[in-house]
């Protein structure tokens, strides 16, 4: 493999500065979540694109179609991250205050319409990630650069990228918590993408990840929304 110090740093500090940018856009700019959603599109996808084409480097090398057993595994593989999830959410419900991660997603998206938005986290945002994490910043990355540093920098940029999002919606405890739980899983989408050098892999475990948050928060808005008419009727009578 031929190393190439100069596309490595450009990698790194493009990747810092694309989330960087995305950061500033979702806490302090907040434009309307679909104007948002455009200009994540462009950070995340179009200029890394961009500074592929101008360095030399194969953009889609790691975008090849996986056969159809692929795919047979990669939908179990998704489906049991979903399972997963959900397991876990069922099993802890009773004991953790999902409030918080509802109130910090309904505040976020700044739209009407549950399903939109929950399609385009699912399947959208998750690509976006993913090319940018995944095949930007770990596998062209340790193409350029030793293999350890690449599958350290792209899973802390993921965690650190994702906890700039949440903000001060956490307690410190749980922010940090949060902090080693995104980082050990983009070590582990990185891990499934390190073989095969596509993002498929992981871009599955990540989009049914997000279908099970986007599930744990549509019954959550049910039962606020249920809740909430209960009250309503129960003023007038």
């Amino acid at each position: 493999m031929l190393m190439d110090k100069g596309k490595a740093i450009g990698i790194v500090v493009l990747s810092v500065v694309c989330c960087a940018v995305m950061a500033l856009v979702e806490t302090v700019v907040e434009p309307a979540y679909f104007v948002k959603s455009a200009i994540k599109a462009a950070v995340f996808l179009i200029i890394p694109l961009i500074f592929m084409k101008i360095s030399g480097i194969k953009a889609f090398g790691g975008l090849s179609l996986p056969n159809k057993k692929a795919v047979l595994g990669l939908l179990l593989l998704g489906a049991g991250v979903y399972a997963a999830v959900m397991g876990a959410y069922l099993l802890t419900k009773a004991r953790v205050d999902y409030s918080v991660l509802v109130a910090s997603l309904t505040a976020d998206q700044k739209v009407e319409g549950f399903l939109p938005v929950a399609l385009y986290i699912s399947f959208g945002n998750s690509f976006l990630e993913e090319f940018l994490f995944r095949n930007f910043a770990f596998i062209k990355l340790s193409e350029h650069i030793s293999k350890k540093l690449a599958y350290a920098f792209s899973s802390i940029a993921f965690a650190v990228y994702h906890i700039a999002m949440i903000g001060a919606a956490f307690p410190p405890p749980l922010t940090l918590l949060c902090v080693l739980g995104l980082a050990l899983g983009g070590l582990l989408f990185d891990y499934v993408d390190d073989r095969s050098k596509s993002i498929y892999r992981s871009w599955v475990i990540h989009m049914f990840a997000d279908i099970a948050i986007m599930t744990i928060w549509y019954i959550n808005i049910s039962v606020s929304y249920t809740h909430l008419r209960a009250h309503e009727t129960d003023q007038y009578l």
